[in-house]
């Protein structure tokens, strides 16, 4: 098969990746699991920390699955995972049930994480266009969003009808994404790119600076995903109507669409400037949510949301030009796995601090903690991209 032609279409064929992988229905899921399962917020914390849990332990070797066996063989069991994860919340509403239909989302998520990012890396080497990394993935995000605000704000209306509606369409769209790719083929790897293997890895393992970077970068990371379930629940007890949820995260998707055609010029900012407008995103929810303003809050979500869909896009592609490797998906997992390991407790500290607080003063409480973070999230991150002496050389040839 022409090398070049399959390229193409894989780059033309992930923008619905990227729609159908997206969880429609996750505005309602932590309502739901309450509504229909009997989940107390304190249990919602539990089962996020599940879902990370098994992330973390699937992340890097799912990642390694997709550089040994290919990297669509794992977007398609990915789908297929997550497709019978979305059945059994249509099906089994006992507790059991529903943390083996977790235990199967975050499987499947595990294999589409760090898969499709790679296998458009490897397109674009192809074509010999690696430098349109930043700027593919974000045009991609862009057009996927707008599919994806229609679908999130009109099947969250579909739970007043029924309730297991919204998953029964997450279902169809995994099965969708499943078909899509079905269509699309791995590339050959270059081998310069090969002869490299685990070498970025073993210099990333090396550093002196590693620990920091690695826990406030991935407490940061963690700080964004975390919360969403007690930002949705806050926004229903601060009187946005449940069924309208799924429009704040339509707005969300629609601000995306329009940051994605412009995002790739963050990469031309300094990485100080770049940082300071990610913790300013992720800090400014938090001051939302304390203020008990419901419409503040709105405004918080959508533009967390619009900024959350791109954020990961900028470090990804410092992370591959510093450390070139074959084993892409394994080197994107595993910066993906300094989310997942904060997520794991993130999310009970977040529960217990609403539980005994409040949401305003609970939500206001882990804000502080994000804010007395930030600092050593913006110098450890410096330090570690920035001033890397490899970066120094990998730069020019870049850009």
């Amino acid at each position: 098969m022409d090398q070049l032609k399959t390229a193409n279409r894989n780059i033309k064929l992930y923008v619905f990746v990227r729609i159908f992988a997206k969880r429609v229905f996750i505005p309602l899921t932590a309502i739901y699991f309450i509504d229909t399962s009997g989940f107390t917020i304190r249990e919602i914390g539990l089962l996020s920390a599940f879902f990370s849990l098994i992330q973390l332990l699937a992340e890097v070797p799912t990642g390694y699955f997709a550089d040994r066996i290919g990297r669509v063989a794992s977007i398609r069991v990915g789908a297929i995972l997550a497709a019978f994860a979305t059945t059994i919340y249509v099906y089994i509403h006992h507790k059991t049930g529903i943390y083996l239909g977790v235990m199967l989302e975050a499987l499947g998520y595990s294999f589409l994480g760090g898969a499709g990012e790679a296998l458009i890396h490897d397109s674009l080497v192809i074509k010999n266009k690696v430098a349109d990394y930043t700027k593919v993935l974000s045009r991609t995000q862009s057009v996927s969003l707008i599919a994806n605000a229609a679908l999130i704000a009109l099947v969250p209306m579909t739970y007043t009808i029924n309730k297991t509606y919204p998953f029964v369409i997450g279902t169809l769209a995994y099965l969708l994404l499943f078909t899509f790719a079905l269509f699309m083929h791995d590339v050959t790897r270059s081998v310069s790119v090969a002869t490299h293997k685990f070498q970025g890895l073993t210099h990333i393992a090396g550093k002196r600076h590693l620990l920091l970077f690695a826990l406030t970068f991935g407490i940061i990371a963690a700080m964004y995903t975390s919360p969403s379930d007690m930002f949705n629940i806050a926004l229903r007890d601060y009187g946005i109507n449940v069924s309208l949820i799924g429009w704040v995260y339509a707005l969300g998707s629609i601000l995306g669409a329009l940051i994605g055609p412009v995002f790739h010029h963050l990469r031309k900012l300094r990485l100080s400037s770049y940082l300071l407008i990610d913790v300013t995103s992720l800090l400014s929810v938090y001051l939302a949510a304390f203020t008990r303003e419901p419409y503040l809050l709105v405004a918080a979500v959508i533009f967390g949301i619009g900024f959350w869909r791109y954020r990961r896009i900028i470090y990804q592609d410092y992370l591959l030009t510093i450390y070139p490797t074959k084993y892409k998906a394994t080197l994107i997992s595993a910066m993906n796995n300094l989310e997942q390991l904060n997520a794991i407790w993130l999310p009970l500290l977040i529960t217990s601090s609403v539980y005994y607080f409040g949401i305003s003063r609970g939500l206001g409480l882990i804000g502080l903690f994000g804010l007395f973070i930030a600092p050593f999230f913006v110098y450890s991150t410096l330090r570690f991209f920035r001033r890397d002496p490899l970066m120094v050389c990998s730069q020019p040839n870049h850009r």
